[in-house]
């Protein structure tokens, strides 16, 4: 009888050899999947909305950065430590048919970013035969999302498995936080994954200004990030901030791509979402197309400037 776990260690190392990322990323990246999939077939599908850089690494089918854990919106269930450690251990308890994977759950601590939102951690020990494979969830609850929470088929990284089909954001609301981040922190930043995940969606998709306008007005008065005016003519700046010019030299994504120059990244941050953020601070409503392809917005198809 075929030995299923043993041949899929043997696959991961081998997609470890083909794809440059370490066999351990391989390992945490399959027991993610496993958990996704078991959040699929659970009754609290609904209630997990999946964010951050998995989402964005599933959504472009594995080009951009991997990531060793997962985010998720929480959404209609109780805050309580206690209950969110339940509800995670019976999700990760439901039967697929990959039984030789085993997921245990082992802890759950209180996370506050910024000491702004409370939010949930979970560590887990995932097990193949005798392989333990460390990963971790962040549960973040109370944000928005717009338009809205998208369900979508999410890939596989070993073809024959099935896909889990999950809860996740919006592409508009993605870039929202991730720019939100930036706002909140400017020349205190470190999260280089911030500018180059703006980068990278942008050149991926295309983009509804109005929605895109919507999606970052609400995050940030949601929020209650602090702005200014010229809070774009400080970002500019940071090309000239050694400091973050140190960063993102060190910054590293687990992609098979040359990054540019943080002056690159910077001025695609400002062409993207200069005219989104200015015409919400002038109260105008941004009715504009982003196109992946141009690199730049354009009149929406239909749409005459008298119109």
């Amino acid at each position: 009888m075929k030995d299923i776990a043993a041949s899929i260690l043997v696959r991961l190392k081998n997609q470890s050899k083909e794809t440059g990322l370490s066999y351990q990323m391989c390992l945490q990246l399959f027991c993610q999947e496993e958990f996704l999939r078991r959040l699929s077939l659970s009754q609290y599908n609904s209630n997990f909305v999946l964010k951050g850089g998995l989402f964005i690494y599933t959504l472009t089918e594995f080009q951009s950065r991997a990531t060793q854990d997962i985010d998720f919106l929480m959404r209609q269930l109780s805050n309580d430590i206690d209950k969110v450690k339940c509800v995670i251990e019976e999700i990760s308890q439901v039967p697929t048919a990959n039984d030789y994977i085993k997921i245990e759950v082992v802890n759950a601590e209180i996370i506050t970013p910024d000491k702004e939102y409370q939010g949930v951690s979970v560590k887990f020990i995932g097990r193949i035969k005798q392989v333990k494979i460390p990963f971790s969830i962040d549960i973040g609850m109370n944000d928005v999302i717009v338009p809205k929470a998208v369900k979508r088929c999410i890939k596989t990284r070993l073809t024959d498995f099935e896909e889990p089909e999950v809860y996740t954001y919006s592409l508009e609301s993605t870039i929202a936080e991730k720019f939100d981040a930036i706002l909140k922190r400017m020349e205190a930043t470190s999260r280089m994954k911030d500018f180059f995940d703006i980068y990278y969606l942008s050149s991926m998709f295309d983009f509804d200004g109005r929605k895109l306008q919507e999606a970052v007005w609400q995050t940030i008065q949601h929020r209650g990030t602090v702005y200014e005016a010229n809070s774009f003519d400080r970002i500019s700046a940071f090309g000239d901030n050694a400091f973050l010019s140190a960063q993102w030299t060190r910054f590293q994504p687990s992609i098979q791509i040359q990054l540019p120059e943080f002056a690159s990244i910077l001025y695609r941050l400002k062409d993207f979402l200069q005219p989104v953020f200015e015409a919400s601070i002038k109260e105008r409503e941004f009715f504009m197309d982003w196109s992946a392809e141009q690199k730049k917005w354009q009149e929406q198809s239909g749409k005459g400037k008298d119109d």
